[in-house]
Order: structure tokens, then sequence, then C-alpha cells
């Protein structure tokens, strides 16, 4: 009895934490609704902070297009294995427009929220320095 529970434990768990830790595809992320911030800050003031606060975990693809940014959150080294965040920045009149999208895994060390407050704690004229 103890070892079928164990089993069924064990069936339902290992999907979940592999999905924990394997993160999403781009196109997944893109499908998810987003959350949409405003910051004062430039693309370029944002993308330098982006990457100082996430280290190895954040991938920047910049578009042909000029104001127009994704900042892929993944996990380091392996984040070609999937994204947990998906982090639009296009350039607006004043600032830049945010859409953070989240593949809803796991991460206690990084939180939605805590994306949010790294997108709201970076200041203009970052890029400047």
């Amino acid at each position: 009895m103890i070892g079928n529970r164990l089993l069924l434990i064990a069936a339902v768990a290992t999907p979940l934490l592999a999905g924990c830790a394997s993160g999403t595809s781009t196109e997944y992320l893109e499908s998810q609704d987003g959350k949409q911030l405003h910051s004062d800050a430039s693309v370029g003031d944002l993308v330098l902070c982006l990457k100082q606060k996430l280290g190895d975990d954040a991938n920047v693809l910049a578009y042909p297009e000029p104001g127009k940014v994704d900042v892929r959150v993944g996990y380091g080294h392996r984040a070609d294995a999937g994204y947990s965040y998906l982090i639009s920045l296009r350039a607006a009149a004043r600032g830049t427009d945010v859409e953070i999208r989240s593949a809803g895994d796991w991460r206690p060390m990084l939180s939605q929220g805590r994306v949010t407050g790294y997108v709201k704690d970076c200041k203009p004229g970052t890029a400047v320095r």
C-alpha cells in the first residue's frame, strides 16, 4: 500500500519538477498574457540594467527595428532548454513600454514579482555611464 502511494507520488511529481526546471519555448511565452508596465528608462538603460541584475540568465535579442528588444530569462548555461520569462521592451515617446510574460514555472529565487521589481528599479541614464 505504501509502495503504491510512493509510486503514484513519484509519477505525478516527476513531470511537474521536470517542467519547473526546463522552462518553455519563446513561442509559448509569446502566446501568454503579459503584465504591462511603463518605465522612464530608455530601452538601452533597461537592457544594461536587466543584464546586470540577471547575469547569465538573461539572453538579449535586439530586433532590426530600432527600440525593439526582448530579454529572455532562462537558466544561465541551460537557457537554450527554455525560458521562464520574456521581457519585451519597446521604445515609447518617453521611456519604454514593457511587457513581462511568464511561463508560470516555479523559480523560487526569481519570481515574477522580483522580475517586475528589477524593471521598476532600473533608472534612466544607465546606458550613458
